[in-house]
């Protein structure tokens, strides 16, 4: 957020005619101008109104387990954001991943590993990359990551999720908020996802600002993410979080907001002597990798912990030198409301298995 009179004062003026853009293009898909298209199966989007992290992630692969356990055949639909390559990629079938995190992007790749059996595609066009997959293979739900703005692809469920300790009522648009777009755009949600509900917040002050601009009987979850297990990189074994009791870790993340992580680091009992905060999404390259073993060795770290996110932007090349052990911290989604989010969700692609 810009806090400077004059770099506000300055701003004023492209900020206002983004606005507009913004504002304009979201009237021309509403009047037709712009057209929307819509794929054979029943489409589901997961996104959100401001920039910076919600917890998308493990939302869209708690809805992928939910469908594919129902027994459909899912596929997510991703932009690969921050990925080293253009067009078209297949993160993963439905046997096995067929692309390296750099290919497709970290948040794809992540959930391509967190939900086998779900097919992981990567492309701007979300809409031909549906089509493209359509024409190949059975699919009978989609599934669109952080699509709340792809308005060029219709969806039969349009999930918004929303941070709980955002002050919403008080949100302003990019560059002077978070917003991407204005809060009256809440009204296209069909649903309203309260993610970090567990931290402290003002409920009722949240539902209110929901609740004036959506529909009076919009349902509203509220759900969170759990630290739940640990991930020694290099191998699939997974462990219990006790590990990390009474532990001197060195915390490592790439995350839109790293101090959730390391709350949930302490909260599990490990005492954090070193931390290192990098930019969201970001690829760590060989002198980094160093730089942190050193820094965590000195600050006599008996590990080092990074989330899953993290995980897959490491160079693999390293993890077999590494003097300490380092481990992806698993986040799970538990959402308070599960069983009538997952009977949604089951609702609205039920046509699929029908037709």
């Amino acid at each position: 957020m810009i806090e400077s009179p004059l770099a506000r004062a300055l701003l004023f003026a492209p900020a206002k005619l983004y606005e507009l853009a913004v504002r304009s293009r979201i009237v021309a898909y509403e009047r037709g101008l712009l057209k929307t298209h819509r794929l054979n199966a029943p489409v589901i989007s997961v996104g959100n109104l401001t920039v910076g992290g919600t917890g998308k992630t493990p939302c869209v692969a708690f809805i992928a387990s939910t469908l594919r356990d129902a027994g459909h055949q899912v596929a997510i639909l991703s932009r690969g954001y921050k990925r080293q390559t253009t067009g078209r990629i297949e993160v993963s079938d439905t046997k096995q991943i067929l692309c390296s995190p750099a290919e497709s992007g970290d948040e794809p790749f992540l959930l391509a590993q967190t939900c086998p059996g779900v097919r992981v595609l990567v492309d701007q066009d979300r809409y031909a990359a549906g089509h493209w997959l359509e024409s190949r293979t059975k699919v009978s739900a989609f599934i669109l990551d952080d699509a709340y703005q792809h308005l060029r692809l219709a969806r039969d469920l349009n999930l918004l999720l929303v941070d709980a300790t955002e002050p919403l009522a008080r949100a302003a648009m990019v560059p002077f908020g978070r917003l991407r777009e204005p809060l009256a755009q809440l009204r296209r949600a069909d649903a309203i996802i309260v993610t970090r509900s567990n931290q402290n917040f003002d409920r009722s002050e949240l539902i209110k600002t929901i609740r004036k601009h959506c529909n009076s009987d919009i349902p509203i979850f509220f759900a969170h993410h759990e630290m739940t297990r640990l991930r020694r990189l290099g191998s699939v074994e997974s462990s219990s979080l006790a590990g990390l009791q009474a532990k001197k870790v060195a915390a490592v993340s790439g995350i839109a907001k790293p101090d959730r992580f390391n709350d949930d680091l302490q909260k599990a009992g490990s005492q954090i002597v070193l931390r290192r905060d990098f930019p969201d999404h970001h690829r760590y390259s060989s002198a980094e990798i160093t730089e942190i073993i050193n820094a965590a060795q000195t600050a006599k770290a008996e590990a080092i912990v990074v989330t899953e996110k993290d995980a897959a932007n490491f160079p693999t090349e390293l993890m077999h030198q590494f003097p300490l052990p380092v481990f992806a911290a698993q986040i799970e989604f538990r959402c308070s409301e599960a069983s009538e989010l997952k009977q949604m969700l089951l609702d609205v692609t039920a046509r699929s298995h029908n037709s």
